[in-house]
């Protein structure tokens, strides 16, 4: 009855999942790695040779390329890649949860790492840390296999996922946008909303440890707790240490709690409707209302359809806790809570911030306009990757600002401030489009405030002489 019940929340929510992560898809790539690994991709395709050296490890380059040779020269293309990591990641997964607690866990595991908040993060991003977490899943799964079987097979496969983390894995030290989180904070937010079952699962995981119930049991435990302490050992010891580098972590984590709530639900199946349950719903509640803030707050000039959303999420949520009679309801809260907060991210917030998103916004047009082949220069703006992207033509710098305004058929990327000084010699230019743009990868809080999201913002124009 138990995993005839998990198979039915696990078919819907994975599916809402990979809904959303689709949905992802269609949102503005910003200026940081991720634009620069879609801009040197198409610029590959196009080329038919890497035109540029970067930090960018090859694998991440090389699939992205294959991605778009066979799908086109398109951001969809560049997240082929990716989900097929993650879908890769979640076989594993359930693979090593099958074989370490048996089949009930090994559904929930993948309803788990499919719903934490981590993974649809990084669906969006174009970084390393589907593939990273997919070669550790991988490698983890054999060593197991090995364990069990002791054939040198699995093994030698183990041995490859490690050659795949090795090639993966770069640190990228002359990146500027990494995000300054600490991995443990990273986790407790981003395995979100299964991080509290997390917790109690590590605590009972270290008690079975020191008091094991059978021969073959510390074994299995020992390997779990080393495969998850050893992703925060890499990244504490890395010095340019990047946010998802944790998400290695995740698969065994969500092996970890799917194990430790299925054993809870089979001997005790009332036991997560008591204090667990009530410090759950004061969580989401929390959650919901930071969630509100986010909604009315930050573009109340535009928050009606999210403002839909979260009332129908609140709405389900309620009903689900108060007024349902449905087993195993804090799964399913769970479930609902990632599905609805995502869809509400994914509908209203993120797309009001790439809305900030100059460069992107302006390459679109300039691409529109039928920009030429070396006839799109940047003036003190810089070349942002995602302008290359979009616009589909390499960017040209100029310093010299009377050689540019004398050019004739050409496109200008700059900042609004400067478009005086074009006007006063090209009183002929044409205003393609304009754009506030928000520089930083990081959202600060006086950003998210309207009142003082002027003096964190720049403009930027593309004009046409």
């Amino acid at each position: 009855m138990l995993q005839k019940d998990l198979l039915k929340v696990a078919k819907w929510g994975f599916a809402a999942a990979i809904l959303i992560w689709m949905m992802g898809w269609l949102m503005l790539i910003p200026e940081n790695f991720s634009a620069q690994v879609a801009a040197i991709a198409a610029e590959t395709v196009k080329s038919g040779r890497l035109i540029e050296q970067t930090d960018i490890s090859v694998p991440i380059i090389s699939l992205s390329v294959a991605a778009m040779r066979l799908f086109g020269i398109n951001q969809l293309s560049l997240h082929i890649p990716g989900f097929a990591a993650i879908l890769f990641t979640l076989f594993c997964t359930y693979r090593l949860a099958k074989s370490y607690a048996g089949s009930e866990s090994a559904i929930l595991s993948i309803l788990i790492l499919a719903t934490a908040q981590a993974t649809f993060l990084v669906n969006n991003e174009l970084g390393d840390a589907s593939y990273l977490a997919a070669c550790f899943i991988f490698m983890l799964w054999q060593i197991n296999a090995y364990l069990e079987s002791n054939k040198v097979i699995h093994l030698l496969l183990a041995l490859s996922g490690v050659v795949g983390l090795i090639f993966v894995k770069n640190t990228f030290p002359n990146s500027p946008d990494q995000w300054p989180t600490d991995p443990l904070l990273t986790l407790l937010i981003t395995f979100s909303p299964w991080t509290i079952f997390l917790i109690l699962a590590l605590i009972e995981l270290v008690q079975r440890l020191i008091f094991p119930e059978r021969d073959q049991t510390e074994k299995y435990e020992l390997t779990c707790l080393i495969a998850i302490v050893m992703p925060f050992i890499f990244t504490y010891l890395n010095p340019f240490r990047a946010t998802f580098d944790v998400y290695m972590a995740y698969p065994v984590a969500a092996v970890i709690t799917s194990a430790y709530v299925i054993r809870r639900l089979e001997s005790d199946p009332g036991s997560f409707s008591g204090l667990l349950a009530y410090v759950h719903g004061v969580a989401a509640y929390g959650v919901l209302a930071l969630l509100f803030c986010l909604v009315w707050f930050t573009f109340p000039a535009d928050n009606y359809y999210g403002l839909i959303h979260f009332m129908a999420l609140l709405s389900v949520l309620t009903w689900l806790i108060f007024f349902s009679h449905i087993r195993n309801k804090l799964i399913v809260g769970c479930v609902v809570f990632a599905i609805g907060a995502n869809v509400v991210l994914t509908t209203y917030f993120y797309p009001n911030i790439y809305e900030y998103q100059a460069a992107a916004k302006l390459g679109i047009i300039a691409r529109s306009n039928g920009v030429k082949p070396d006839r799109l220069f940047s003036y003190q703006a810089g070349t942002p990757y995602s302008l290359r992207f979009y616009s589909g033509v390499q960017v040209t710098e100029v310093d010299d600002f009377g050689s540019l305004v004398g050019m004739k058929n050409c496109l200008v990327y700059t900042h609004q401030s400067l478009l005086g000084e074009f006007r006063a010699i090209r009183p002929d230019l044409k205003i393609l489009g304009s754009s506030e743009e928000y520089p930083r990868r990081i959202l600060d809080f006086r950003f998210l405030d309207p009142a003082t999201r002027a003096s964190f913002t720049t403009s930027k124009v593309l004009i046409k002489l």
